[in-house]
């Protein structure tokens, strides 16, 4: 047996994506470890949709999972081109997972408390931070990658001080400079497509990275059902409850049939619209098992209120509606499909908006239905071309 290699303390980046773009690559543990520790917030997440599933706390769900997934696309997409494995990429990759998990413990009160929504924004400025100095290396190690890490470091950069400029003034001022954070660092990827062409991406890697953050996902979301159910096990209560098993089945098959390298062969538009789907498809799964978890405890009652039904078949429509988004502007060709996938989208988005009076099994029989149908006819259908 060789002896073991010893790891490198420093390993200046390197572009990954060139010379291997087109052999197949995996995820590192190092990135998996990262993953485990950014579903702990999704996780908070749906605790606080679960909460309050009011108008209102649909709109702090949303706007609290962008910044929470934006952090994970940040360190995914850096990994993908300049994941190094030395000894100081691992420590600062370390530091940044601390500090996720700080903005996992204070996202649930991010924006009702004065004094969490400061530790939430210190927590992210270090999660920026950490990303702004990982590209910082690569700018100076990676002549190639410069044209794309000065863009970075000056959105992202631009976005980190705006998060730290917060620390100093009280809500809503706080809020709104959040918000402009988002907007400068959301904005920074689609403004750099020159530069993004030069340092492409893993065929390979990115859609396996965004396949795994989906199953965990659903994980979460299956974790959500089983919780649902009371410590005394009634018929109804297990019904719903493997009812919404099955409908995470259904949105997981749906899913794996979309995910492939196609969008990065197609070119900028593609891959951008795989990329920000993403956020839709990833907070419709978390709100699907939150409404899930909501008709199993409701088992009893004669009908799920608002709130509940909107988690429940809100959350599907999300899914499909952005699942057949990205399949129009990344798959050659506008397949049936593309237009069942819109078409269940907007049936479950119909079910969340009439089906008042309904009593939850039956609610979520026909939600599930409506799913089952949409994969029948997606199974049914001849491979498609990635052309």
């Amino acid at each position: 047996m060789n002896a073991p290699r010893r790891r490198r303390l420093i390993a200046p980046p390197r572009l990954r994506t060139l010379g291997d773009a087109e052999q197949e690559r995996h995820a590192s543990s190092l990135e998996l470890f990262f993953d485990l520790v950014l579903v702990v917030a999704v996780a908070q997440l749906g605790e606080m949709l679960k909460a309050d599933t009011s108008a209102t706390g649909f709109l702090r769900y949303a706007a609290l999972f962008v910044p929470v997934w934006w952090a994970w696309v940040g360190y995914a997409l850096y990994a993908d081109r300049f994941e190094t494995d030395d000894v100081v990429y691992r420590l600062l990759t370390f530091s940044a997972m601390l500090a996720l998990a700080a903005v996992a413990v204070t996202t649930p009160d991010a924006l009702s408390d004065p004094g969490t929504s400061a530790g939430f924004a210190a927590s992210y400025v270090a999660v920026r931070v950490i990303l702004v100095g990982l590209y910082a290396r690569a700018f100076r190690n990676e002549p190639l990658a410069r044209p794309l890490a000065a863009r970075y470091l000056t959105g992202f950069g631009i976005g980190a001080t705006l998060w730290a400029v917060s620390l100093l003034v009280a809500p809503p001022a706080r809020l709104a400079l959040w918000g402009a954070a988002m907007l400068v660092e959301l904005a920074t990827p689609l403004l750099s497509a020159e530069a993004i062409r030069r340092v492409p991406f893993h065929r390979s890697h990115l859609p396996e990275r965004m396949t795994l953050f989906t199953i965990i996902v659903l994980g979460e979301t299956v974790l959500l059902a089983v919780t649902g159910v009371g410590e005394h096990l009634a018929a109804t209560e297990a019904v719903i409850a493997a009812i919404g098993f099955l409908i995470a089945a259904c949105l997981w098959w749906s899913y794996f049939e979309l995910v492939d390298d196609a969008p990065l062969q197609r070119g900028y538009v593609a891959w951008q619209a795989f990329l920000y789907g993403h956020l839709a498809v990833f907070a419709g799964i978390t709100a699907t098992g939150v409404g899930v978890q909501l008709a199993t405890s409701s088992a009893s009652d004669s009908a799920l209120d608002a709130g509940a039904r909107w988690a429940l078949c809100g959350g599907p429509a999300a899914f499909y509606l952005a699942l057949g988004a990205m399949t129009l502007l990344t798959v050659a060709g506008r397949s049936l499909v593309t237009w069942s996938r819109l078409g269940a989208g907007v049936a479950a988005l119909a079910l969340a908006a009439l089906a008042t009076g309904v009593e939850p099994l039956v609610l979520e029989a026909v939600l599930l239905a409506v799913l089952v149908g949409q994969v029948a006819f997606e199974t049914a259908q001849p491979p498609r071309s990635k052309k």
